[in-house]
């Protein structure tokens, strides 16, 4: 097995970080872009913009199905991260692991690692 592949195979995200980021993904995509998930990150200071690798690992772990992403919903589901700091620590874990996916992939793509 590859290095990286059984880092590949296993899911990011936590079962409470997929059903939040169910709903809060579809409002950040889906007009009119606001809804009780976007206001819940809001509410501990957190933009769109601060969890990106989050949403990248929610569309690897969550692969699209339609056009739309997610579901709407009448009310959040719990927020996964208590603070702003909680968030954006994830964040940068699952940047971690974006870094070396794609570090795994250029040296296949090159033949670096033969």
């Amino acid at each position: 097995m590859p290095p990286n592949e059984e880092c590949t195979n296993m899911a990011i995200l936590s079962p409470a970080e997929k059903a939040f980021l169910d709903v809060f993904l579809h409002e950040a995509t889906t007009s009119p872009f606001t809804g009780p998930a976007t206001q819940a990150l809001h509410a501990i200071g957190v933009e769109y913009g601060d969890i990106s690798y989050i949403a990248w690992a929610y569309e690897r772990d969550v692969p699209r199905t339609g056009f739309e992403w997610g579901h709407s919903a009448e009310t959040a589901p719990p927020l996964p991260w208590t603070t702003r700091e909680a968030a954006l620590q994830r964040n940068r874990e699952i940047q971690r692991l974006w870094e070396a996916e794609r570090e795994s992939v250029t040296r296949t793509a090159t033949g670096a690692g033969r």
